[in-house]
């Protein structure tokens, strides 16, 4: 594609083509011409002219480079190591023309790193997650003829009660088979007293803000000979945030007010009968006692120590439960005088 010569007295203007200085169209008149069988991975100098039978011929030129292979495909998959660490993990693609190429890496998006060449057999990352958002991760192999090949996969399952333990293999001297028995909190699991086969194991059902400590027991299946290795971890206390539900303004009334003078009211997006409430938090105290009105909560008096905590951190959060499943609804005070 090239950019149209005027010609004067509305002469015709007649386009040739060259590829690498061999003729190849010729008494051209659109802006454009396909090239088609071109060599993969090649530079080419092209060459247009453009001539009217009353002016002299003006020469434009210029190189272009095909691309190479793309890389090939390379499934993405991830699993969840803590409650809110999840690994990504890649295959290792192949370049068929044998150049060399790099990844980029995009979540939810948005750029995140670029890993060198394949020399460095990067195929894997860690990154933070959010427990109830949707987070997007793409992996783009780049060849260094300029061709590419995208991978996706987006996470939308990450629970923090949840957790992936991965240990050493261990070998026997007398080439016995090696079976493994998982305790947590003194307790054996998935249930008792039973020895598998596998170096990974993931676990569910954990208490939130709990710590645990995991006991790998190694046993040897004929001769019954032992060994254990020690893990602790610590669970995370929050919870995943509703994808509607919101809360749409926190004011807590100063002492000096005349309607509820040392009290914190709550609006919500949406009215109490749609989900129950199973928490007040404000600051680190628990609201116990309460009003409830269409869509909005008004504490009791708060006491002096209380109002002065909120009053100085503005922060809290209020638990709530939809079809079984409980969310954390954070929010902001704003104080207010009426």
């Amino acid at each position: 594609m090239w950019s149209e010569v005027t010609a004067s007295k509305e002469s015709t203007v007649a386009y040739s083509v060259f590829l690498n200085e061999e003729l190849i169209a010729e008494n051209l008149t659109e802006l454009e011409f396909t090239v088609n069988e071109l060599e993969m991975n090649t530079t080419y100098a092209v060459k247009v002219s453009a001539s009217t039978e009353e002016a002299e011929e003006r020469i434009n030129s210029s190189e272009f480079h095909t691309l190479g292979t793309a890389p090939s495909a390379f499934p993405i998959s991830y699993e969840q190591i803590t409650c809110d660490v999840v690994g990504i993990n890649w295959q290792t693609p192949t370049v068929e023309d044998g150049s060399d190429y790099y990844y980029k890496i995009f979540i939810n998006g948005e750029y995140h790193e670029t890993y060198g060449s394949y020399t460095t057999e990067t195929t894997s990352f860690t990154m933070v997650v959010t427990e109830g958002e949707e987070h997007t991760i793409k992996v783009v192999a780049i060849s260094d003829s300029g061709a590419e090949t995208e991978e996706e996969i987006t996470i939308s399952d990450i629970t923090a009660t949840s957790a992936t333990i991965r240990w050493t293999p261990s070998t026997s001297a007398d080439g016995n088979t090696v079976l493994y028995l998982l305790t947590i909190n003194g307790v054996d699991y998935p249930s008792e007293n039973r020895f598998r086969y596998g170096t990974t194991k993931y676990i569910t059902d954990l208490e939130r803000d709990t710590d645990y400590e995991v006991v790998v027991t190694a046993r040897t299946l004929n001769t019954f000979k032992t060994k254990q290795s020690t893990a602790s971890f610590t669970t995370t206390n929050t919870y995943p945030v509703h994808p509607t539900i919101t809360v749409t303004a926190a004011k807590l009334i100063t002492p000096e007010s005349q309607y509820f003078p040392g009290q914190l009211n709550v609006t919500f997006s949406e009215e109490l009968a749609n989900f129950e409430i199973n928490k007040w938090v404000a600051v680190d105290f628990e609201i116990g006692n309460y009003s409830t009105y269409t869509s909005a909560l008004s504490s009791s008096v708060l006491s002096n120590e209380n109002y002065n905590a909120l009053a100085a951190d503005k922060t809290g959060y209020i638990l709530i439960e939809v079809d079984g499943v409980v969310y954390q609804l954070n929010y902001e005070i704003t104080l207010e005088t009426n």
